[in-house]
């Protein structure tokens, strides 16, 4: 978290520094965004997950697990997209006489995210996935002279919360708008997996903070300049 405190106070002083114009124009502060047309949407999705494991805290540690997603952006708000996941994380468990020591988890999910709000300077809407993967455990015997692995499939189950800060336009920069950031938080329940034992399972709960790049306004921006160079090429 302490990473992202400068970006988090640069959108502190930028909503501050830009608060004469939000007065002068706050109906349309006030109104939800929306692309005119279906937009491509690309995202790094980087989470960190809690396994459930009775034996430990519930936020005894967590696991760092890459991702991505890409979709669409609808006129009505909504995205709809696919994203593909993965993480490699030691582990700690007995499992037919064997000692589990790694698991890797790979798995591609479809999604749904509707939109509650999305204001001119922050969104809030609900990610909504179901995937499949698979996962695969490392073991060793106790005597160390032996070692196997196993593979499984998985379906998560994921619903969440999302909010993102958008920085606000700066004495005429408009760039400066096409980023934020993006905060996560959600469950994750496995429909289907094989686990090491009883007191340790797929599910639980997850959280993300990243920054985040808003293509919608990139295309929105893209289009005015390229209506407007139109028409001064149209006046010479």
């Amino acid at each position: 978290m302490p990473n992202y405190l400068p970006i988090l106070l640069l959108w502190l002083i930028g909503s501050a520094a830009a608060g004469q114009v939000i007065k002068k124009d706050s109906s349309a502060a006030d109104k939800n965004e929306r692309p005119s047309k279906p937009r491509f949407i690309a995202e790094l999705d980087q989470r960190f997950f809690y396994f459930k494991d009775r034996r430990q805290p519930l936020f005894s540690n967590s696991t760092n697990v890459w991702g991505a997603r890409a979709g669409l952006l609808w006129p009505s708000n909504i995205k709809t997209g696919i994203g593909f996941y993965y993480a490699s994380h030691a582990v700690d468990g007995i499992w037919g006489g064997y000692q589990a020591i790694g698991r890797r988890l790979t798995y591609a999910t479809v999604y749904v995210e509707p939109y509650f709000y999305r204001r001119r300077y922050w969104e809030l809407s609900a990610p909504i996935e179901v995937g499949a993967g698979r996962v695969q455990y490392s073991f060793t015997h106790a005597d160390q002279a032996q070692s196997r692995s196993s593979r499984s499939l998985i379906v998560p189950l994921t619903v969440g919360l999302s909010v993102s800060l958008k920085f606000p336009m700066l004495w005429g920069f408009k760039p400066l708008r096409w980023f934020g950031v993006n905060l996560i938080t959600g469950y994750r329940y496995t429909l289907r997996d094989e686990v090491v034992s009883p007191q340790i399972t797929l599910n639980g709960l997850y959280y993300s903070i990243s920054p985040a790049i808003f293509l919608d306004r990139i295309y929105a921006d893209y289009e005015i300049w390229r209506k407007k160079h139109r028409q001064r090429k149209g006046k010479r």
